[in-house]
């Protein structure tokens, strides 16, 4: 298997053995959002998952064909790795599976970043958690990233079905985790990505929806960040093998939402 891209019959073999976990899509609370329907998700200027506490974000200046393609990519290396491996056991073997799904889907590496650590500060934010993390391994995208999240951080906290949504998915008791995907394109029409996961625990949090309003004593948070970027062409080339492995489309896995 090659560095960057793998080859067909790599790809062929790879996707013959993946047997994913059976995904029993269940509608509840996602289309009563009013107001937030954004439809395909290639329309859409953000996902969350219906299911699955996951935030894809786009620029505006990133075509429908590609927000399709990082949406199905997405969709598909969240499944893949929830089959394969557990967050909560083993973050960075999660992700490494997470990894190499996206390099099926046409992504290839461009830099990644894993901290762990211990957050005594009272009432610190995890939306401010995830720039600094998403600022550390974005480089010359970080500026546009941070400007993108912030717009989506603020639609998601300014419509309450949006937030219990992320809340249900998000967190189980003192328990927490969730992904963060900003998705830009550059000025050469290339799609690229940081894709960040964070686990965390909590202890005597208190206070509004957790992931931007909360005090706390300790929390114990792990996360990962990379850096991706799309070959369209290869995605192109393996698209019927990711649609065959799937066994719900990325329109039911993800609640598309207009920013605008």
């Amino acid at each position: 298997m090659s560095a960057l891209f793998p080859s067909l019959d790599e790809s062929r073999a790879f996707f013959d053995e993946v047997e994913l976990v059976p995904k029993t899509y269940s509608a509840r609370g996602i289309r009563s959002l009013a107001g937030s329907e954004g439809g395909d998700v290639g329309e859409s200027d953000l996902l969350m998952g219906s299911d699955s506490p996951t935030v894809v974000g786009f620029a505006d200046n990133v075509s429908e064909e590609k927000r399709q393609a990082a949406a199905d990519s997405i969709h598909f290396s969240e499944r893949y790795a929830n089959t394969y491996s557990n967050i909560k056991a083993n973050p960075v073997e999660w992700h490494e599976k997470y990894s190499e799904a996206m390099r099926q889907c046409g992504w290839t590496l461009i830099n990644s970043k894993y901290e762990e650590h211990v957050n005594k500060q009272v009432n610190v934010t995890m939306d401010s958690i995830v720039l600094d993390i998403i600022k550390a391994v974005a480089g010359r995208n970080a500026p546009a990233m941070l400007s993108l999240l912030g717009g989506a951080f603020d639609k998601v906290k300014s419509d309450d079905g949006l937030v219990t949504l992320f809340d249900r998915n998000s967190k189980n008791g003192k328990s927490a985790d969730f992904r963060i995907v900003p998705c830009l394109e550059s000025a050469k029409g290339t799609a690229i990505t940081a894709y960040l996961a964070v686990d965390c625990e909590l202890k005597t949090e208190e206070g509004g929806a957790w992931f931007w309003k909360w005090k706390m004593s300790e929390a114990r948070i792990k996360k990962v960040a990379t850096m991706v970027e799309l070959n369209m062409r290869m995605h192109e080339r393996n698209r019927d093998m990711i649609y065959e492995t799937l066994d719900i489309s990325s329109e039911e896995f993800f609640k598309g939402v207009k920013l605008k």
